[in-house]
């Protein structure tokens, strides 16, 4: 699909030159792209979703035929204006087809993120364990059963499994050993893991993760928290802060607010700390490490 996206957006460029016989087609057909992908994608109802787990990361669509009739339409109205913009629109159109519908490609899949969000963990449990049963070798079910793990503080079980898909392809694979490096480090935060011997393999699981294509800047939030058990928290603040600018969604905010918070209490900066603690705290309260966080700034207040 992305082969036929991108292939689209070439063509039309192109032939937009071609009617102009200038830079104008151009920015014609990427006026009616943007024209048309500004009410198209409204329309369809797109949700983006980011948490802690990265295989989890998920396009919904809800109108897809309500959206691509409207995205039609500005196309045509479009070609009332200029041909190029029309081409312009009709790329945007096909790109509104091409979006994935997640939840139908993998049922139940993105519930578990809902109800793990809503803090309904034993109800997310359940979901996972019947997904498992009718799917258990699916990439995106053993992602959930990790993102439940997770989010119930069992870092060196989630660890354990998700080292074991890792042994995947391509991005899947890059977004198992992207797992793989923050789960290593909670467990190490959390006394799980021995640091010596967890902060090597957290590293190179960035590395490698970068390698097989996961974009660098996805991982500043491993990479602070790395930074922080490794005992650097200015190079840890720096990171956290830019993680916490790239990362929207509540769980994975809150796990780079947490990451953030104690990179500040490790510089000796409690103020800032417990400011952003409390940024966690309205997002998810009780994920384990915004609790962890906040038992240690309160010992350390006490």
């Amino acid at each position: 699909m992305r082969v036929v996206r991108y292939g689209t957006y070439l063509a039309v460029a192109v032939v937009g030159m071609a009617i102009h016989q200038s830079i104008a087609g151009l920015l014609f057909a990427l006026a009616g792209l943007v024209a048309t992908a500004a009410v198209g994608y409204p329309v369809m109802g797109i949700r983006v979703t980011f948490r802690a787990f990265p295989p989890l990361f998920s396009v919904k669509s809800r109108h897809r035929t309500a959206a691509i009739t409207a995205g039609t339409a500005v196309a045509a109205a479009a070609a009332l204006i200029d041909y190029a913009a029309a081409l312009g629109g009709v790329a945007a159109v096909v790109s509104l087809a091409l979006v994935r519908r997640e939840k139908e490609d993998t049922p139940g899949v993105l519930q578990v993120l809902e109800l793990v969000q809503a803090g309904e963990l034993d109800a997310a449990e359940r979901l996972v364990n019947q997904l498992t049963v009718a799917n258990p070798s699916a990439q995106k079910v053993r992602a959930s059963r990790v993102l439940v793990l997770e989010a119930r503080g069992r870092y060196a079980e989630a660890l354990t499994l998700a080292i074991g898909m890792s042994d995947a392809e391509g991005q899947d694979a890059a977004a198992a050993l992207a797992a793989v490096a923050g789960l290593t480090g909670a467990a190490i935060e959390a006394g799980q893991l021995n640091a010596q011997d967890g902060l090597p393999v957290a590293a190179r699981a960035v590395n490698e993760a970068v390698e097989l294509g996961k974009p660098s800047y996805m991982l500043d939030g491993v990479r602070a928290l790395i930074a922080l058990l490794a005992g650097d928290p200015q190079l840890a603040v720096r990171l956290a802060r830019a993680a916490c600018k790239n990362n929207c969604g509540s769980l994975g905010r809150a796990d780079d607010l947490a990451t953030l918070a104690r990179a500040y209490m490790a510089a000796g900066d409690n103020s800032k700390a417990r400011e952003t603690l409390a940024k966690a705290e309205r997002l998810v309260p009780w994920w384990p490490r915004v609790a962890l966080t906040r038992s240690r700034l309160d010992l350390a207040q006490a």
